[in-house]
């Protein structure tokens, strides 16, 4: 009786939890929340070219790993500074800004627009979908510190 009474008490908590982490992510990656004419502000500050965009991220670039839900795209490369360039798994350029959980940028040439947070992604024209959601990790920069010479 009381394994039974445990085990629904588990199977509950772990469905609520379930229903609880979809829910956040809804409110948090909804791109609905994006005007359009902040969209088109957006598009206004982002430099015109990929090496444009490459040579404004910061001399110390951390990389990010970016997918969709269904593991169709994959883009990796680099950010910094509020600048992002990277390519996918077609060959495909992209470069754009982020910051305050906003992202905006052109892929192959078209522009799209997203929101992120902890990791989840959803976006408009991003890979030329109208709608596409996915993860992201990024990485660390690996600084060399130079190593201190024994003297004496």
């Amino acid at each position: 009786m009381k394994k039974q009474f445990l085990m629904s008490t588990v199977l509950v908590a772990t469905l609520i939890l379930g229903v609880m982490t979809v829910n956040a992510f809804d409110d948090t990656a909804n791109t609905n929340k994006i005007p359009l004419k902040d969209a088109e502000k957006l598009k206004s500050i982002i430099p015109q070219t990929f090496q444009e965009t490459d040579a404004l991220i910061a001399p110390i670039r951390n990389r990010f790993l970016l997918w969709t839900h269904d593991g169709k795209h994959i883009m990796w490369g680099f950010y910094g500074g509020g600048y992002f360039s990277g390519t996918d798994n077609l060959g495909k350029q992209t470069w754009g800004i982020y910051g305050k959980g906003i992202f905006a940028g052109f892929y192959d040439g078209n522009f799209f627009y997203g929101m992120y947070r902890n990791g989840n992604w959803r976006a408009i024209y991003l890979f030329n979908e109208k709608i596409t959601q996915g993860r992201y990790v990024t990485f660390p920069s690996i600084i060399t510190l130079p190593t201190p010479v024994a003297t004496g």
